[in-house]
């Protein structure tokens, strides 16, 4: 009893940020767009700027862990594949199957894992947190977005649409900072004292500015009707994932324990933020808002089974 009540102290602070932007947004004291406003300045410049501080501090070799990307990247694929393919069974179409797999694979690591990983472990947890946020912007969002595409326009080809949509990504500020990170690193390039500063200053408020916002997004979604879609891709996202991760885990090369707890805690987040605005892109917006809150509920239970497992 006392390691549960240990676990809930390090994780209630979390939903409680949650709880206080949802109530401060329902409750009319703040807007709906000033919320988004918050929350793009967490995703364009605390995170960019928190990724380079984490990057740039440390040896090239003791960032690039090759093992890790290839776990979490083969894990997060068979959860893709998983959804996709229950969809598809069930006759959805081609894009709808591609949100699915995207709403099972995809965590929402940047504004809501990275409170809770650099809580557990500190700073020590951005290594293995950039390379996630790689396998997720490098590979899971482009395969949804090219097959959702190719569902959209009869006929297009699928590699075409994937080539398209590269662009727009390696724009991401989250990518840039990554690469500038990276290069600073092996480089052995240090900014000057009033920069590092500035770059602390920063990258310290990200955690509460970002689970405020995500509450206050929560206001208004009304998941009712969709009953065996938001079940399947619940299950997906909350179980499936980390068991995907954790199966790749035990078959592939060893990576260091840390790695091993970040991975498996971000493959328990709930969907990612932007999930709801992807599916308006494609007309689907409803389904897409109707799954983003269970889920974000049920994450409080995955999250905390998954630190207790873990013995956190």
């Amino acid at each position: 009893m006392q390691e549960i009540g240990n676990i809930l102290s390090l994780t209630s602070p979390i939903f409680i940020l949650i709880g206080l932007g949802f109530m401060i947004v329902r409750a009319g004291l703040m807007q709906k767009d000033q919320v988004r406003t918050l929350a793009w300045f967490v995703v364009n410049v605390g995170l960019p700027v928190a990724m380079f501080k984490a990057l740039s501090s440390r040896s090239f070799q003791e960032i690039l862990h090759y093992e890790y990307l290839l776990i979490y990247g083969l894990g997060s694929l068979i959860s893709f594949a998983l959804m996709f393919g229950l969809a598809r069974f069930r006759g959805k179409p081609l894009t709808l199957c591609a949100l699915f797999g995207l709403g099972g694979s995809l965590s929402n690591s940047l504004m809501v894992g990275f409170p809770i990983i650099t809580q557990l472990f500190g700073e020590a947890a951005l290594v293995p947190f950039a390379l996630t946020l790689i396998v997720e912007n490098l590979l899971i969002l482009p395969l949804a977005l090219a097959l959702a595409d190719t569902g959209q326009h009869q006929g297009a080809s699928f590699f075409q649409a994937l080539v398209k949509s590269l662009p727009g990504l390696l724009k991401n500020p989250i990518i840039l900072s990554i690469a500038l990170g990276l290069f600073s690193s092996a480089a052995q390039l240090e900014p000057p004292q009033f920069v590092t500063t500035v770059i602390d200053m920063l990258a310290a408020t990200v955690g509460g500015v970002a689970l405020f916002a995500i509450g206050g997004m929560l206001v208004g979604l009304k998941p009712a009707g969709m009953a065996l879609d938001m079940g399947s891709v619940m299950l997906g996202k909350l179980l499936i994932h980390p068991l995907a991760v954790f199966l790749m885990i035990l078959l592939l090369p060893p990576i260091p324990p840390l790695f091993q707890s970040v991975a498996l805690i971000l493959a328990t987040m709930p969907m990612f933020s932007i999930y709801a605005v992807i599916g308006m892109r494609y007309h689907y917006g409803g389904i897409c808002s109707a799954l983003l809150l269970p889920t974000t509920l049920g994450a409080f239970l995955s999250i905390n089974l998954m630190i207790w497992l873990l013995g956190l």
